[in-house]
Order: C-alpha cells, then sequence, then structure tokens
C-alpha cells in the first residue's frame, strides 16, 4: 500500500500498463466497501467561490434573476439528460452496496406511510418526510451518519444568487455549522450531501416516462411538454431550478458528481448528475414502494466518500501550509499590483486567499508520472454550469518550493480532436511562440478513493477520474426525442495543469497604454501559433494575463487557455467539440453556427471584442450608463434559442455594417479610437 495520497509508484506502473484504457467501471463494493459510514474529509467541502462567474455572467448585461438562470438551465438541461432509467439499474450503477450491509437495512414496510398522497402546499410534505428519513429502527438509522433537515426558510446567499432546497441532507458531523433550531437549519450547500427537491403534486413532474411495456424509450420525450404556455414556463422554471442545485453543490465541493431527489407530492426520481450530463430514473410512489428510497439512503450512507462523489485528491492545508500560502500570495499580489503594505494590498489578497480556508491539491504529470502538491484558496473562476468543463483557475503555491504558479482545473473533452493544454502549450514553447507561459506539470486527475491493497500491485481499478453518464446513451431507456443532444453528451476527464504566469486578466488594465500594448502583444501572439497551424478559438479578457517579471518593470501580456484550440490539419472542431467558448467574444460566423472551419480572422475578431469590450467598460467615452448598458446588451449579450440551442451575432452584424453601437462612443484617448476604427474596418 503506498505511503501516502502522493506516493506514484502504484499509479505509475498503471499508467503505463493502461494509458488509454479508463473504462466506466464502478468500484467493486465486495472489495471496497467497509460496510460502515464513511467520515467526511476536511478540505473538500466548503471551498471558497470565485468572486465572479465562469459562464457568459461573467461579462454579461443580462437580467442574473434567479427566476432568469433557473429558465436558461431548464432550457439548456433538456440537451443533456437521460433517462428514465429504471430505478433498480440505477442503484446497482452508481451505489455499490455489498449483499451483508444491504441485510442489515431497517424495514421499509410503512416507512413514508404519513407523506401526504398529493398536499395543497409543498410543506405539508416537509415534516412527514424528514421525521421518516430520520427514523431510527432498534437504534439504527436510515441513513447512518446523516441527518435531514428542513432548509426551505433559510438560503444559502454566499454566491451570486440564493438558493434554498426543501430538504438538505447533512453529514453530521457538519450539523453544527447550519443548525438554527431543533425544526430548522439554513442552507449551506457547501455542506449539503445532497439534497431533496419537494412539489406538492404528481401533476408538477417536468418528466414524463413512457410506458414500460413498450420495451424501448426510443422516440419520446423526457421532459415532458405541456400545452398550457404558463404551465410550461413553470416546468422549465422549476427544472432549472433543481439543475441549479447540483451546480451550486459542484461549485462549492471538490466533486466529481452528486445525486438529488425529486419528490412530486407521494412520487420520487432519483437523480446523478457529473460534468457530461445527468441521469433521471423513472419515477416510483414511496407509498407503494417505500423500500426504493430506502434503500437509496441506506446504501448511501454506506458508500465511500469519493463512491459519493468526493474528489480524494484534495486534502485540508496544516497550518505550516497556510502560512506558506498567505505569505507568497502576498509578497505576489505586492509585485503584480505594485502595492505596499495596507488596506489595499489586504483586498487583493483577499481575491485569491481565505483564511482556514487553504487546500493542498495533487497534481499527478502524466509524462514524468509522478505527483506534486499544490496549495489553493480562493479560485479565480468558479464553474457555474453543472455540466461542461467546469473550469476552476488559481493563484497556486508549490508546496516544496514556495513559488506561485497558475493551476487550472478543469474537465477537458474526450473527444476526437481533443487534446491536452500542457501539451499544447508545451509544443507551442517548441516552436518560439511567443507571449504564452511555461508549463510545469499536467495530467489527468487520478482516482484516489479506488486505491487498494494488493501483493499483485492492482492498487487502481479506475486509473482516472471521468465522466459516466455518457457511457448510457445508447441504452434502450433513453428517451431521444425533443432537444436531448447526443453529440453533446460525451466523456468528460478531470485534468490539471500548472504554469507559470499567475496574473492579472487584461479587464484589470491601468490605462489605454496598457490596452493597447496588451492587444499587440496578443495579436503577436496569436499570428506566431497561426503559422504552426493553431488557432486560439477562446480568447477572453481573463485568458489575456497581464504579469509583471520584476519590479519596476512593464505588465506583459500572456496568453493562457488553449484548451479549446485547434490543430489546422484536425477536423473541423466545430463538428467534434462542444464550443463552449466565452459567448461575448465570438465571432460571428462562430456566434451564427456557420458549417465552416475556425480561421485566424475568427480569433482576430474575438481580439477585437475584447478590447472594444475593455474600452467600453474601463476606459473614457462620451456614452451615458443607460447607453453603454444598452450597447453591451445588444452587441456581446444578444442570444435567441433556435432549435435547442443558443444562437447571436446580430448585434455584431449591425455593428460592423453601419457601426450601430459604436458610433456614439467617442473615446477620449485619439490614439485608441484610431486603433478601434482600423480593426472594424478589417471586420466589415
Amino acid at each position: 500500500m503506498p505511503q501516502s495520497l502522493f506516493d506514484p509508484h502504484f499509479l505509475a506502473d498503471a499508467y503505463s500498463e493502461h494509458q488509454e484504457d479508463i473504462g466506466p467501471l464502478l468500484d467493486d463494493p465486495a472489495e471496497s466497501s467497509l460496510g460502515e459510514p464513511d467520515v467526511p474529509a476536511e478540505g473538500t467541502y466548503n471551498v471558497p467561490i470565485a468572486l465572479t462567474e465562469n459562464n457568459t455572467a461573467v461579462y454579461g448585461h443580462m437580467d442574473k434573476t434567479a427566476s432568469e438562470r433557473n429558465t436558461r438551465f431548464g432550457k439548456e438541461g433538456q440537451r443533456f439528460g437521460l433517462g428514465p432509467m429504471p430505478v433498480l439499474d440505477f442503484l446497482e450503477a452508481f451505489c455499490p452496496c455489498p449483499a451483508e450491509v444491504l441485510a442489515r437495512m431497517p424495514p421499509p414496510q410503512e416507512a413514508f406511510s404519513e407523506v401526504p398522497e398529493a398536499a395543497t402546499n409543498e410543506s405539508d410534505i416537509y415534516e412527514p418526510l424528514i421525521a421518516a428519513l430520520n427514523h431510527a429502527h432498534n437504534g439504527v438509522r436510515r441513513c447512518p451518519g446523516h441527518t435531514f433537515v428542513n432548509t426551505s426558510r433559510h438560503p444559502d446567499v454566499k454566491g451570486d444568487y440564493s438558493v434554498k432546497p426543501d430538504v438538505t441532507c447533512y453529514a453530521n458531523e457538519h450539523i453544527s455549522k447550519v443548525r438554527i433550531n431543533d425544526l430548522y437549519s439554513h442552507t449551506d450547500m457547501g455542506y449539503a450531501t445532497f439534497v431533496i427537491e419537494v412539489k406538492a403534486s404528481g401533476l408538477a413532474d417536468f418528466f414524463a416516462d413512457p410506458y414500460e411495456h413498450l420495451g424501448s424509450s426510443r422516440g419520446h420525450r423526457l421532459v415532458e411538454e405541456k400545452s398550457n404556455e404558463q404551465e410550461a414556463d413553470r416546468a422549465l422554471e422549476a427544472f432549472g431550478q433543481v439543475i441549479s442545485y447540483a451546480a451550486e453543490i459542484s461549485a462549492r465541493q471538490f466533486r466529481c458528481f452528486c445525486f438529488s431527489v425529486c419528490l412530486f407530492g407521494c412520487f420520487a426520481r432519483l437523480m446523478r448528475w457529473d460534468r457530461a450530463g445527468f441521469i433521471v430514473t423513472r419515477r416510483f410512489d414511496i407509498l407503494t414502494y417505500p423500500e426504493i428510497l430506502c434503500e437509496f439512503v441506506w446504501r448511501y450512507a454506506h458508500m465511500s466518500e469519493y463512491q459519493r462523489g468526493m474528489d480524494s485528491t484534495v486534502l485540508a492545508a496544516t497550518p505550516t501550509d497556510e502560512k506558506l500560502f498567505k505569505s507568497a500570495i502576498q509578497t505576489h499580489v505586492a509585485l503584480q499590483l505594485g502595492l505596499a503594505k495596507g488596506p489595499r494590498l489586504d483586498k487583493a489578497l483577499f481575491e485569491h486567499y481565505q483564511p482556514q480556508a487553504v487546500s493542498v491539491v495533487s497534481v499527478w504529470d502524466d509524462s514524468a508520472s509522478s505527483m506534486r502538491p499544490y496549495l489553493i484558496s480562493r479560485p479565480l473562476i468558479s464553474p457555474l454550469s453543472v455540466t461542461g468543463r467546469a473550469t476552476r483557475t488559481y493563484w497556486a503555491v508549490d508546496r516544496d518550493t514556495g513559488g506561485v504558479t497558475y493551476l487550472k482545473d478543469t474537465w477537458r473533452f474526450r473527444t476526437a480532436g481533443a487534446e491536452m493544454e500542457g501539451a499544447i502549450i508545451a509544443k507551442l514553447n517548441e516552436y518560439g511562440v511567443r507571449g504564452i507561459p511555461t508549463v510545469l506539470f499536467h495530467g489527468h486527475v487520478p482516482n484516489m478513493g479506488n486505491m487498494i491493497s494488493s501483493d499483485s500491485h492492482r492498487a487502481w481499478i479506475q486509473l482516472f477520474q471521468h465522466t459516466l453518464t455518457q457511457t448510457f446513451k445508447d441504452a434502450e431507456w433513453v428517451c431521444d426525442k425533443g432537444l436531448l443532444d447526443l453529440q453533446t453528451v460525451v466523456m468528460h476527464s478531470h485534468y490539471r495543469v500548472v504554469t507559470s504566469v499567475a496574473g492579472y486578466g487584461v479587464h484589470r488594465l491601468t490605462g489605454t497604454r496598457e490596452l493597447l500594448t496588451a492587444g499587440h502583444q496578443t495579436l503577436q501572439t496569436l499570428i506566431d501559433a497561426q503559422l504552426r497551424n493553431r488557432l486560439h478559438r477562446n480568447i477572453h479578457p481573463a485568458a489575456i494575463v497581464l504579469h509583471r517579471d520584476h519590479e519596476g518593470s512593464d505588465r506583459r501580456a500572456v496568453l493562457h487557455d488553449w484548451d479549446l484550440s485547434w490543430f489546422h490539419t484536425a477536423p473541423n472542431p466545430h463538428a467534434v467539440l462542444p464550443h463552449d467558448a466565452m459567448w461575448q467574444f465570438m465571432s460571428i460566423s462562430v456566434l451564427a453556427g456557420k458549417a465552416i472551419p475556425h480561421s485566424i480572422q475568427d480569433d482576430m475578431e474575438s481580439l477585437l471584442y475584447n478590447m472594444l469590450y475593455c474600452s467600453l467598460r474601463w476606459l473614457g467615452h462620451s456614452m451615458s450608463a443607460e447607453d453603454l448598458d444598452y450597447t453591451m446588451a445588444n452587441l456581446f449579450d444578444f442570444s435567441s434559442w433556435c432549435q435547442g440551442r443558443p444562437v447571436g451575432a446580430d448585434g455584431k452584424m449591425a455593428n460592423a455594417e453601419c457601426r450601430r453601437y459604436t458610433a456614439p462612443a467617442k473615446f477620449t484617448n485619439l490614439s485608441l479610437r484610431h486603433w478601434l476604427d482600423k480593426l472594424m474596418d478589417f471586420h466589415r
């Protein structure tokens, strides 16, 4: 058995033999489960979130209400949901439990007899449901080590939106952190193990099950079509609300996946979420079949933290680690911003450091077959959506050297044409491309939770962390009608890359001169890369990083985020990769969905929108605040839905034709005005 989680030898042997053999199997319960509830690991729960969101809302001027977000989630969610999966298949596939442990489950008969079949108000269901789930039979609880609480009245407001699921399951170790009184607890998605969303009646179910006797669900819709427009809007928002809970848990904890439960009157559905999508079961009546929900919570309680979805490669930092992290980051902030000790430096430090919230994250290097620990705290960006790359970026400190680096934690696409970002950057460095960072460490994230003792060195059952949803998309029970887009339900593998440049995005500019210099340097990088047949495809203000090498020097622009880049000789990326680049900065042809290969002109056009965005937001011009909001919303945010997909570019096309939105700006700096005019002339 390895002496610590950072011992690379077992993984190195397995990786060399099975580099591409990353199968979809879960732990064998007979080998991995000890039959006792697992204790929550410190360092993986209640992690800091960024001060902005990692999606269109970072740069967007659209409505940011919870209702708008839920409706948007509801529309998007129809594209990546699979179901309805048979309930027993779901339990066997995702909730492993040895037979001898299952045999000790408290009797489920009449467990939910006090829950009404349907209710006038959702609140009529909360208390009898909670009482049933927390019930103990002969001293044995239905979900040992966990407590279900009513969180419907006290929302979690730590993020950009308040969230308050009806019932939340917490590990007993965390109850003291959220308890208000015997009846209520406040919602804290940083500690939630899973949530239960309750609707008063079965009529509120936004999913639809095909008749079981049909055998196959092909040709049917998973999300029910409501005939009444008002009912359809309510159902869409309710569906999005359930998605938002999974997204919030995934953002506030270091997770690979999570579970949730929906209850519509007395009808329940189980759900599992990962970065590829979600799987939902057929609905079942908890009054007629109480054993199903009872078995789910019993199995859940006896699974390991890894089997519940936690990322076991993240540990809590020691006080010594935290002291090292704070000192190194404070020194680096002072250098990058030119600040002396004082309130301004303290405020800037808070962007990267939250006291008592420093973690140790292990980064496995695929090429060197070695592991390296880095210290992290508050990310620069946090994922808002539950699916996709779910990127977090950090200023990280090498625990061994004390050096400050840039760490990117993401779930990369595993499809034809998808390359590892670290390998891309390393190759560009070999070619002498200017304005890119140096790769220090990079590799897929190993499954520490699958480590087992074995004389034959069989140390890993499943080598690396990856999604499972996509492995079920050909199942007979999958409803493939409606807005489901099976092409977007692809494998995502957890991946980390550490590079040398930790700086500030170009949106943290100090003035016109720095913006123009950064624009010129970024253009040089794009041209250098294009000469080596590489196109970036995802230019946004946070990717153009301003970095100061030493005290007294000017900040220079370094281009990050090459994970969506494209090598010219590869297939058209619009056909093989989900394109989730920053919406506001995509070119007209990409936004319009034109079936033509990406070009250097698209990247240059994206650079224009970055420069224009920063100029309108932070440099002097004649536009009023009201006109500015109108311009930003129409030029950068505009989108409409077509066949379940967002499309846009109307505002950008109008501006390219007649400068409809930028002509009134009249920038104060004449050099900036001249430079932007030249770029816009080029993109007519």
